[in-house]
Order: C-alpha cells, then sequence, then structure tokens
C-alpha cells in the first residue's frame, strides 16, 4: 500500500492553492504491528508537516508587511538572514529580511526585521507550557527524556535548555501576580478561626525541599513546610 501525504492552502477567497506532497510511505497490512502508524513515521510526518506549514504561513506574513504602510510602494530589502524557532514539532529555520523603510516617509532607524515583530520568542509558547508543565512534575532531565519520546524534538534539546525555559515561564508568571502580600483574609487573626468553612476545593501551597546527609551523601529526607492557611483551615476544622 502506498501512502502520499498533501498539504493544501487555500488563500481567503478560496481560488489560489498551492498542493505539496509531504511524504509518501509504503505500508504493508499483514501483521499487527504494520497497522497504523509507527511512533517514529508519526514524529517524522509531524516534523514534515510543520517545516511545510510555517514556511507557507511566514512567506504570507512577510509579503503582507513588505508594503509600505503610508503608500503601498513595495519595500526595498537590505539583507537577509534565518533565525531558528523552537516549536513542538521540531526546529525550524525561518528566512528573516531586514527590509528598508519607504523614503516617503522619515523613519528611524532606516531599516527594519517584520519577523522580529512576530516572533517575540525563539520558542513556540505550547513547547514552553510542555517543558514548564513537565518540569513541576518531574527532574529536568526526565521531562528531556519523555519529550523526546513523543515529540520530534531535536536531539540536541539539553537540560539546561528546558531549565532556562521554565525559570523564565516562572518568572513571567511570578511578574503577573502583582505585589506579594503576606494574608488574603481581613480583620484580626484571633477572629478567624470563627470564619465559616469556604465552599468547594481549596488550594493550598506548600513549600519543601530534600535535606541531605552530611556523611552519608546517599541518605536524605524530605522537609515539608506548611503554609499557614493550612494550619487555619485544619484549626477550623476541629472547633
Amino acid at each position: 500500500m502506498r501512502v502520499t501525504l498533501q498539504l493544501v492552502i487555500s488563500s481567503d477567497d478560496g481560488h489560489d492553492e498551492t498542493v505539496t506532497d509531504i511524504v509518501t510511505m509504503q505500508k504493508d497490512c499483514q501483521r499487527i504491528e504494520h497497522l497504523g502508524l509507527t511512533l517514529a513515521e508519526a514524529k517524522q510526518l509531524l516534523t514534515l508537516l510543520q517545516k511545510q506549514l510555517l514556511e507557507q504561513q511566514i512567506a504570507q506574513y512577510l509579503e503582507t508587511h513588505s508594503q509600505c504602510p503610508d503608500c503601498g510602494a513595495t519595500l526595498k530589502a537590505k539583507g537577509s538572514t534565518s533565525r531558528s524557532f523552537r516549536t513542538l514539532f521540531g526546529t525550524c529555520k525561518l528566512p528573516s529580511p531586514r527590509l528598508l523603510h519607504c523614503p516617503c516617509r522619515q523613519r528611524k532607524p532606516t531599516s527594519f526585521r517584520p519577523l522580529a515583530t512576530l516572533l517575540t520568542e525563539s520558542v513556540a509558547p505550547e513547547l514552553l507550557f510542555m517543558e514548564a508543565k513537565w518540569s513541576s512534575l518531574a527532574s529536568y532531565g526526565l521531562t528531556v527524556k519523555v519529550l523526546k519520546d513523543f515529540l520530534p524534538l531535536d536531539a540536541t534539546l539539553a537540560i539546561n535548555t528546558v531549565r532556562h525555559d521554565t525559570l523564565q515561564v516562572a518568572e513571567r508568571l511570578e511578574a503577573e501576580l502583582g505585589e506579594k502580600q503576606w494574608s488574603f483574609i481581613e480583620g484580626c487573626p484571633r477572629d478567624w478561626a470563627a470564619l465559616p468553612i469556604p465552599d468547594g476545593p481549596i488550594t493550598v501551597g506548600i513549600d519543601g525541599g530534600y535535606v541531605r546527609d552530611w556523611a552519608a551523601k546517599k541518605r536524605n529526607f524530605e522537609v515539608i513546610k506548611w503554609l499557614r492557611v493550612l494550619q487555619m483551615f485544619l484549626t477550623s476544622c476541629m472547633i
């Protein structure tokens, strides 16, 4: 059985279509392991499809941003380089031309890269989400292994890269929280035990860590610090 996967991209008006052959596979059906796609085949398909789709999207974006917004003239290119963009389905090299501003209006600087406005980060938000999610559940090393098992990521993906991305996500979320406040309950602390138990589940943050034996390095135990809000909740439950 011969299977060919094609990518068909239509214009917004539906008149123009671009048909691209992504991959052609020869599939058998005589044994159970022949049925459907293998993990390796799925990774290959995702990588090729992602590359073709990104190239088409970037080409359309650059085309719509290569005209002067004032007079509509086509902007001249000063040069072009490439830029890497890490996604869930592989890293892609994307063209990043530098264009000269139209002389119809004075602008500084005189040139710009349209792709810099679109790609504010070098990593796709979905990949950052997956890295941060798995890093919160397991070690950075295990996170790298898990993501590589199921996603067509680059073989060069390193622990330090995942750690750096996760810390960036954490810092951004921390900044969005605003100023820290030591309590979210108003009034006198001695009256808090008399407050009614709130409806629904209560989310409690727990901070902890591992303490290693100074002499026997392989021995350690876990230390958990319960937040005061949990203590108050347990106290109110016993009253």
